[in-house]
């Protein structure tokens, strides 16, 4: 006893991602990360005194004004490589 199935020959394209989505899941993840190393980094080298706040916030901001065009742009250098490699995966 089997039971047929048809399927539908017309491929599904995926949907793509809103823009914003992942421009939020990047500031999330750099607001996460960036304040926690640079809090850990921030309490190691000067612990913790009235000015902690005060440096520990000039540290953050430093470090997402560096690293936050540097990880777009090898964002963009992966995601280039990647469909180069693999035209098919995207």
């Amino acid at each position: 006893m089997s039971t047929s199935v048809s399927a539908n020959p017309v491929m599904v394209e995926p949907k793509k991602t809103p823009v914003i989505y992942k421009i939020l899941v990047m500031v999330s993840i750099i607001t996460l990360i960036g304040g926690t190393l640079t809090g850990i980094m921030t309490y190691m080298n000067v612990g913790v005194t009235e000015h902690f706040y005060a440096d520990w916030f000039t540290s953050f901001i430093s470090a997402v004004l560096v690293m936050t065009p540097v990880g777009f742009v090898m964002m963009t250098l992966i995601h280039k490589l990647v469909n180069k490699l693999l035209p098919r995966a995207c």
